[in-house]
């Protein structure tokens, strides 16, 4: 089991399917790239998660969230909270007001530590039409810098099907 073992990795719920190298979800509207496999990204299930993916080398996890029958309410910071769960000793190191798809959201990094080891948090959080969407990431500290453009690629491809 790796580091990130009891945060990630339970069960998946995705609604849509894979086309090519992307996710497509009909029913929330939404088209994501995955990933790059060359780079070591395994998918991986994730309890309430649309898709989820780990690196074995890198002892690192992403995820995407998507909540659109029921979204919790309430400011960006507020609801962003539910990504950090779990987590022990939090150290917000940075938060920031982003934009996507003309979309409000919330991206906020952190250290914490996680079964007992220390570990690097990123998380942005966002809202567009009816749903609430999540992407995390989660590293030990030295692996953090090495997969953060993966998920930077990954949280920036996201896009309304209507507009791709």
């Amino acid at each position: 089991m790796f580091l990130l073992g009891s945060f990630f990795f339970v069960a998946a719920c995705a609604a849509g399917r894979i086309v090519g190298e992307t996710y497509r979800d009909p029913d929330h509207g939404f088209q994501v790239r995955l990933p790059p496999a060359g780079a070591g990204w395994i998918p991986r299930p994730l309890e309430g998660a649309t898709l989820s993916f780990e690196s074995p080398e890198l002892r690192a996890a992403m995820a995407l969230l998507v909540e659109c029958s029921a979204p919790e309410t309430g400011d960006l910071p507020g609801v962003a909270r539910h990504l950090f769960f779990g987590l022990e000793g939090k150290r917000i190191e940075a938060r920031e007001v982003v934009r996507l798809h003309d979309a409000p959201g919330l991206r906020t990094r952190l250290r914490a530590r996680l079964d007992n080891g220390p570990v690097e948090v990123e998380g942005v959080t966002w809202r567009r039409a009816r749903c609430l969407y999540d992407f995390i990431y989660v590293a030990p500290p030295a692996a953090f810098p090495q997969g953060h453009p993966d998920f930077e690629a990954f949280v920036q491809s996201w896009a309304p099907l209507s507009e791709r």
